[in-house]
């Protein structure tokens, strides 16, 4: 019983407040379902900060034409070999740039209270009624006997 009053009680708290964009990437490169490993430890690597790599996370020089249609100055970063592994973001709102920092966990929490909104509202006032209805018939069997 704990469990569901916990769960009905967080039914109305409000959405985490969404992580602001930070830089562009593209449609084919955006995802929610967590960063990129990159490993250097056979050699270096080169990361794509600009998000428009068509070989992402890796730079193709996709940069070169997105900063001169957008007025930025991108440029891919260098991991050297030997390095530790990288996690490259794919969601564009860490401030990490070009690594995760974890916004995308907020973002997908935000994505899936929104598409379960519906069935939030059917289990916030469904449930009230139902357990009011329950517990009118449990009084009146009791009053019965």
């Amino acid at each position: 019983m704990d469990t569901l009053i916990n769960y009905y009680s967080n039914l109305s708290k409000p959405l985490p407040e969404a992580p602001p964009k930070q830089w562009d990437i593209s449609e084919k490169n955006y995802s929610l379902n967590g960063p990129i490993p990159v490993d250097p430890s056979n050699g270096e690597k080169w990361i794509c900060r600009c998000g428009q790599s068509k070989n992402y996370p890796y730079c193709d020089g996709s940069h070169k034409k997105h900063n001169e249609e957008n007025g930025l100055n991108d440029s891919p970063l260098k991991v050297e070999k030997g390095s530790d592994m990288v996690y490259v973001c794919r969601c564009g709102h860490s401030k990490d740039k070009p690594f995760c920092d974890g916004a995308h966990s907020t973002l997908k929490t935000i994505e899936f209270e929104k598409e379960n909104q519906g069935i939030k509202n059917i289990i916030r006032y469904t449930f009230p009624l139902v357990s009011f209805v329950f517990a009118g018939i449990y009084l009146k069997r009791q009053l019965l006997n």
